[in-house]
């Protein structure tokens, strides 16, 4: 992955966002409630097998975080700062499951996406499902001008009705 600018993110991040010092893909800011959030970005070849980023957002200590537009708009300052300088690359969103709260994160990162001003440069596909009795939920996010795009879509779709549970029967 090429490293994201600072300096571009803080233009449009309404939160200032640093990076961890140890870790090199891994950057946090801290919201007007107090609430640390961290935002990482990890190698995944086991979703889609040509290679992805994996786009994590951790609020480590679950502290509330009210309705907070600043958030959001932080987030895809970061987003968009990833695809400005990792063009072609392709991101993963996986909801966290630690506190059972996966279904609404998804949806909340979901209408995040919907409302976002430049979504019309992007393709985001969802996915749910059961995994080992877990509902689990997955975002693939790409530009559209991604030339890769056909075959990674490919990949996630095949990846995804190999992970998931079979749909349970009608008794």
């Amino acid at each position: 992955m090429n490293t994201l600018r600072l300096e571009i993110i803080n233009l449009h991040a309404p939160y200032k966002v640093l990076q961890d010092p140890e870790r090199h893909n891994n950057f946090y800011f801290v919201s007007d409630s107090g609430a640390r959030f961290d935002i990482d970005f990890t190698v995944n070849e086991s979703i889609i097998p040509s290679g992805a980023y994996e786009f994590g957002i951790t609020n480590r200590r679950h502290e509330r975080s009210p309705l907070d537009p600043k958030l959001r708009l932080t987030i895809f300052a970061i987003i968009e700062e990833f695809f400005e300088v990792n063009g072609h690359d392709t991101m993963l969103y996986l909801a966290d499951t630690g506190d059972r709260k996966q279904a609404f994160r998804n949806r909340l990162f979901v209408r995040w996406f919907n409302i976002y001003e430049r979504r019309h440069l992007f393709i985001i596909r969802t996915a749910e499902g059961k995994m080992d009795g877990m509902m689990n939920f997955i975002a693939i996010i790409s530009r559209k001008d991604n030339p890769n795009l056909p075959m990674v879509l490919e990949e996630f779709d095949e990846t995804i009705s190999f992970l998931f549970d079979p749909p349970e029967e009608p008794a």
